[in-house]
Protein backbone atom coordinates (compact mmCIF):
# COMPACT_ATOMS: atom_id res chain seq x y z
CA UNK A 1 0.00 0.00 0.00
CA UNK A 2 3.10 2.51 0.65
CA UNK A 3 4.48 1.92 -2.89
CA UNK A 4 1.29 4.68 -3.80
CA UNK A 5 3.03 7.12 -1.96
CA UNK A 6 5.73 7.27 -3.96
CA UNK A 7 6.84 9.45 -7.09
CA UNK A 8 4.64 9.20 -9.78
CA UNK A 9 4.46 6.26 -12.59
CA UNK A 10 4.40 7.11 -16.08
CA UNK A 11 1.66 5.94 -18.04
CA UNK A 12 -1.42 7.38 -17.60
CA UNK A 13 -3.37 4.47 -16.47
CA UNK A 14 -1.09 4.09 -14.00
CA UNK A 15 -1.52 7.39 -12.80
CA UNK A 16 -5.17 6.74 -12.77
CA UNK A 17 -5.33 3.84 -10.94
CA UNK A 18 -2.87 5.44 -8.19
CA UNK A 19 -5.02 7.97 -7.53
CA UNK A 20 -8.12 5.71 -7.10
CA UNK A 21 -5.75 3.76 -4.49
CA UNK A 22 -4.84 6.98 -2.60
CA UNK A 23 -8.42 7.86 -2.63
CA UNK A 24 -9.61 4.76 -1.38
CA UNK A 25 -6.50 4.42 1.45
CA UNK A 26 -6.30 7.62 2.60
CA UNK A 27 -7.67 8.19 6.27
CA UNK A 28 -8.56 11.79 5.32
CA UNK A 29 -9.61 13.79 1.89
CA UNK A 30 -9.32 17.10 1.95
CA UNK A 31 -11.21 18.92 -1.28
CA UNK A 32 -10.74 22.26 -2.68
CA UNK A 33 -12.84 23.58 -5.66
CA UNK A 34 -13.28 27.16 -6.93
CA UNK A 35 -15.17 26.59 -10.02
CA UNK A 36 -17.40 23.25 -9.88
CA UNK A 37 -18.96 20.89 -7.49
CA UNK A 38 -15.95 18.61 -6.94
CA UNK A 39 -16.39 15.57 -8.71
CA UNK A 40 -16.90 13.36 -5.95
CA UNK A 41 -20.13 15.23 -5.16
CA UNK A 42 -21.49 15.26 -9.08
CA UNK A 43 -24.77 14.16 -9.91
CA UNK A 44 -24.62 12.27 -13.49
CA UNK A 45 -26.36 14.99 -15.05
CA UNK A 46 -23.79 17.14 -13.42
CA UNK A 47 -20.87 15.13 -14.16
CA UNK A 48 -21.59 14.31 -17.62
CA UNK A 49 -21.65 18.16 -18.84
CA UNK A 50 -18.82 19.00 -17.06
CA UNK A 51 -16.30 16.30 -18.16
CA UNK A 52 -18.31 17.01 -21.89
CA UNK A 53 -17.54 20.77 -21.44
CA UNK A 54 -13.96 20.25 -20.54
CA UNK A 55 -13.20 17.94 -23.04
CA UNK A 56 -15.33 17.93 -25.53
CA UNK A 57 -13.39 15.49 -28.34
CA UNK A 58 -14.83 12.56 -25.76
CA UNK A 59 -17.38 10.14 -26.96
CA UNK A 60 -20.60 10.57 -25.33
CA UNK A 61 -20.14 7.02 -24.18
CA UNK A 62 -16.80 7.49 -22.61
CA UNK A 63 -18.52 10.79 -20.95
CA UNK A 64 -21.33 8.37 -19.85
CA UNK A 65 -18.78 5.76 -18.23
CA UNK A 66 -16.94 8.65 -16.55
CA UNK A 67 -20.02 10.52 -15.20
CA UNK A 68 -21.12 7.35 -13.84
CA UNK A 69 -17.99 6.58 -12.24
CA UNK A 70 -17.61 9.99 -10.70
CA UNK A 71 -21.40 9.09 -9.53
CA UNK A 72 -19.92 6.11 -7.25
CA UNK A 73 -17.05 7.50 -5.78
CA UNK A 74 -18.86 8.46 -2.99
CA UNK A 75 -20.36 5.57 -2.01
CA UNK A 76 -17.09 3.79 -2.01
CA UNK A 77 -15.72 6.63 0.71
CA UNK A 78 -18.27 7.47 2.38
CA UNK A 79 -19.05 4.06 4.35
CA UNK A 80 -19.24 4.48 7.89
CA UNK A 81 -15.50 4.44 9.46
CA UNK A 82 -12.31 6.28 10.40
CA UNK A 83 -12.15 8.31 7.11
CA UNK A 84 -13.08 12.00 6.78
CA UNK A 85 -13.88 13.78 3.68
CA UNK A 86 -13.93 17.67 3.95
CA UNK A 87 -15.04 19.95 1.13
CA UNK A 88 -14.61 23.56 0.52
CA UNK A 89 -16.11 24.85 -2.31
CA UNK A 90 -16.41 28.60 -3.75
CA UNK A 91 -20.21 30.13 -3.73
CA UNK A 92 -19.25 30.93 -7.23
CA UNK A 93 -19.85 27.19 -7.99
CA UNK A 94 -23.36 27.39 -6.76
CA UNK A 95 -24.97 29.44 -8.99
CA UNK A 96 -22.72 28.21 -12.25
CA UNK A 97 -25.48 26.27 -14.68
CA UNK A 98 -23.15 23.28 -15.50
CA UNK A 99 -25.97 21.69 -17.93
CA UNK A 100 -28.24 24.19 -17.37
CA UNK A 101 -30.35 25.32 -14.36
CA UNK A 102 -32.26 22.44 -14.16
CA UNK A 103 -29.61 20.05 -14.07
CA UNK A 104 -27.96 22.65 -11.35
CA UNK A 105 -30.77 22.23 -9.01
CA UNK A 106 -30.40 18.26 -9.01
CA UNK A 107 -27.09 18.57 -8.47
CA UNK A 108 -27.74 21.43 -5.24
CA UNK A 109 -30.22 18.44 -4.16
CA UNK A 110 -27.99 15.53 -4.69
CA UNK A 111 -25.18 18.14 -2.39
CA UNK A 112 -27.80 18.29 0.03
CA UNK A 113 -28.92 14.76 0.31
CA UNK A 114 -25.41 13.31 0.61
CA UNK A 115 -24.67 15.84 3.11
CA UNK A 116 -27.27 14.65 5.27
CA UNK A 117 -26.47 10.64 4.49
CA UNK A 118 -23.46 10.68 4.63
CA UNK A 119 -21.68 10.95 8.28
CA UNK A 120 -17.96 11.11 6.90
CA UNK A 121 -18.84 13.84 4.97
CA UNK A 122 -18.16 17.78 5.69
CA UNK A 123 -18.82 20.40 2.91
CA UNK A 124 -18.28 24.14 3.77
CA UNK A 125 -19.02 26.69 1.44
CA UNK A 126 -16.45 29.77 0.70
CA UNK A 127 -18.65 33.12 0.67
CA UNK A 128 -17.93 35.45 -2.19
CA UNK A 129 -16.98 39.19 -1.63
CA UNK A 130 -13.88 37.55 1.26
CA UNK A 131 -10.24 38.73 0.72
CA UNK A 132 -7.84 37.20 -1.47
CA UNK A 133 -6.81 33.66 -0.70
CA UNK A 134 -4.25 31.09 -1.59
CA UNK A 135 -6.89 29.12 -3.37
CA UNK A 136 -7.44 31.03 -6.24
CA UNK A 137 -4.36 29.34 -7.42
CA UNK A 138 -6.51 26.65 -8.40
CA UNK A 139 -8.57 23.34 -7.09
CA UNK A 140 -6.73 21.07 -5.28
CA UNK A 141 -7.04 17.72 -2.96
CA UNK A 142 -4.88 16.49 -0.15
CA UNK A 143 -4.72 13.02 0.86
CA UNK A 144 -3.76 11.98 4.29
CA UNK A 145 -2.72 8.77 6.04
CA UNK A 146 -0.90 8.08 9.22
CA UNK A 147 2.62 9.49 8.59
CA UNK A 148 2.04 10.54 5.06
CA UNK A 149 -0.16 13.04 2.81
CA UNK A 150 -0.17 13.63 -0.55
CA UNK A 151 -1.62 16.08 -2.52
CA UNK A 152 -3.24 16.01 -6.55
CA UNK A 153 -3.71 18.99 -8.77
CA UNK A 154 -4.84 19.25 -12.16
CA UNK A 155 -5.18 21.41 -14.82
CA UNK A 156 -7.18 21.46 -18.52
CA UNK A 157 -3.76 18.78 -19.95
CA UNK A 158 -2.18 17.39 -17.54
CA UNK A 159 -2.44 16.22 -13.61
CA UNK A 160 0.25 16.00 -10.84
CA UNK A 161 -0.01 13.59 -7.95
CA UNK A 162 3.23 15.25 -5.81
CA UNK A 163 4.63 13.90 -1.98
CA UNK A 164 7.27 16.68 -2.39
CA UNK A 165 7.36 17.93 1.34
CA UNK A 166 7.66 21.63 0.12
CA UNK A 167 4.53 21.04 -2.82
CA UNK A 168 2.76 19.33 0.52
CA UNK A 169 3.24 22.01 3.20
CA UNK A 170 2.06 24.55 0.91
CA UNK A 171 -1.50 23.27 0.01
CA UNK A 172 -1.64 22.23 3.78
CA UNK A 173 -1.06 25.50 4.76
CA UNK A 174 -3.37 26.86 1.81
CA UNK A 175 -5.70 24.33 2.81
CA UNK A 176 -5.44 26.15 6.72
CA UNK A 177 -6.45 29.18 5.41
CA UNK A 178 -9.20 27.86 3.12
CA UNK A 179 -10.59 26.27 6.47
CA UNK A 180 -10.73 29.70 8.36
CA UNK A 181 -12.12 31.90 5.86
CA UNK A 182 -15.10 29.31 4.67
CA UNK A 183 -18.65 29.42 6.49
CA UNK A 184 -19.61 26.42 9.26
CA UNK A 185 -21.44 23.26 7.94
CA UNK A 186 -24.86 24.19 9.10
CA UNK A 187 -23.99 28.09 7.59
CA UNK A 188 -22.29 26.32 4.39
CA UNK A 189 -25.66 23.96 3.61
CA UNK A 190 -28.32 26.61 4.53
CA UNK A 191 -26.55 28.56 1.83
CA UNK A 192 -27.17 25.28 -0.65
CA UNK A 193 -30.20 24.81 0.31
CA UNK A 194 -31.29 28.27 0.15
CA UNK A 195 -29.52 28.67 -3.15
CA UNK A 196 -31.46 25.75 -4.30
CA UNK A 197 -34.83 26.90 -3.58
CA UNK A 198 -34.35 30.41 -5.15
CA UNK A 199 -33.40 28.80 -8.33
CA UNK A 200 -36.88 26.44 -8.22
CA UNK A 201 -38.73 29.59 -7.63
CA UNK A 202 -36.86 31.20 -11.32
CA UNK A 203 -37.12 28.03 -13.11
CA UNK A 204 -40.90 27.65 -11.76
CA UNK A 205 -41.90 31.48 -12.75
CA UNK A 206 -41.10 31.09 -16.52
Amino acid sequence: MKSVWLDPPETLGEHIARLAVLEGSADTVQIWQPLLIPGLLQSFGYASAAIHATTPALPLEVVDERADARRQRIDRLGRPGARRIDVIVDEAALYRPVGGYTALVDQLEHVLALDALQPSLTVRVLPQGIEAHPGLAGAFTVYRMVGQRAVFVESLTSSEISTRPDDIAAYASAWDRLLSLALPPRESVELIDHTRETLCRRLTAR
